[in-house]
């Protein structure tokens, strides 16, 4: 009995991690612990490689690296070599998903604002105009400068990353599925905002863009007299660095809590039909994923418009003098 259970955690944790898994390539480096000049152990890199990672490896396999990652941190012991992934390590599966909903959420917007008419509007050009509007206003009341780049940011920010959260509401399985029977992969996330590099990049932008406006606005001895000197030195700066970093964690953690509750009602409903008839649990199964996919609608929209909102007040204190 105890080893059924230790197997079926085993299985629960594998399946979990094998969700959480992007697709990977990169530069994949072999590396032995050596001892250094003082007598402590360094990493010393003998090999390396770029490929894809070694459990995408049915993928493209002329492209599959050597890089055999370890499931557990390697013992830190004189000549021991284990594989890693270098900062070179790119997740393919963010970056086509985050392109791919770009170019049909902005050409979708481009096409029905290139064939809006006068008079009487269809419905397609009344929901453009709404958002547009929605977004307009939400510009005009929190942002109080003279920049014509704010709302432009805000109303790319917002809709992009509603196309991504909304990515959470596809099935869990359905990546699964489709590598299986094709597809060559079996690691695919779909769902950009789970993954913090994505949530980071943003955040980088817009800090980048209120460091621009803040310089611009006060100078750089008076961006850095803010910063360093008044009122309280030091704090001004972690303060003005985590914000930003708070900025990607919030859209991160809240889409990567909700990813994780479709997985463990996944791995549930998985259990009950195991130990019961298939039949018998797959109405409460539905009736959970329903409901929380109903509940997590408010979360995909909410999130996207506290980072746009985030956003505005962030370049509007960067843009006014005080």
């Amino acid at each position: 009995m105890a080893k059924e259970s230790a197997q079926n955690l085993v299985e629960t944790s594998d399946y979990i991690g094998h969700h959480l898994v992007n697709l990977t390539f990169g530069e994949c480096q072999k590396v032995k612990y050596v001892l250094g000049e003082d007598g402590s152990l360094l990493e010393k890199v003998v090999d390396s490689t770029w490929g894809f990672a070694k459990k995408h490896q049915d993928f493209l396999p002329d492209l599959a690296s050597k890089c055999k990652l370890p499931f557990e941190a390697p013992a830190e012991a004189l000549g021991v070599t284990f594989h890693k992934f270098s900062f070179w390590a790119f997740h393919l599966d963010t970056i086509f998903v985050s392109s791919l909903l770009g170019v049909l959420v902005f050409g979708f917007f481009w096409g029905v604002n290139r064939t809006a008419k006068r008079g009487v509007p269809s419905k397609l050009q009344n929901f453009v105009e709404f958002i547009h509007e929605f977004i307009a206003d939400a510009v005009s009341s929190g942002y109080h400068g003279t920049s014509k780049i704010v709302a432009p940011l805000a109303f790319a920010s917002c809709l992009w990353i509603i196309s991504w959260n909304l990515m959470d509401l596809l099935p869990v399985e359905m990546a699964s599925f489709f590598g299986h029977f094709g597809g060559g992969f079996n690691y695919f996330k779909v769902l950009p905002t789970a993954d913090l590099n994505a949530p980071l990049a943003l955040a980088v932008v817009v800090m980048f863009l209120v460091t621009f406006y803040s310089v611009k606005t006060h100078g750089a001895g008076g961006f850095l007299k803010e910063l360093f000197v008044v009122p309280l030195g030091p704090l001004e700066f972690i303060s003005y660095v985590s914000k930003h970093v708070a900025l990607a964690l919030r859209l991160y953690g809240n889409l990567f809590a909700g990813e994780m509750i479709f997985i463990l009602i996944a791995i549930m409903f998985g259990q009950f039909a195991m130990s019961f008839s298939q039949t018998l649990w797959f109405f409460p199964g539905l009736i959970l994923n329903l409901a929380w996919a109903l509940f997590h609608i408010l979360i995909v929209a909410l999130q996207a418009y506290i980072f746009m909102m985030l956003t505005i007040a962030y370049l509007n204190l960067a843009s006014t003098k005080h």
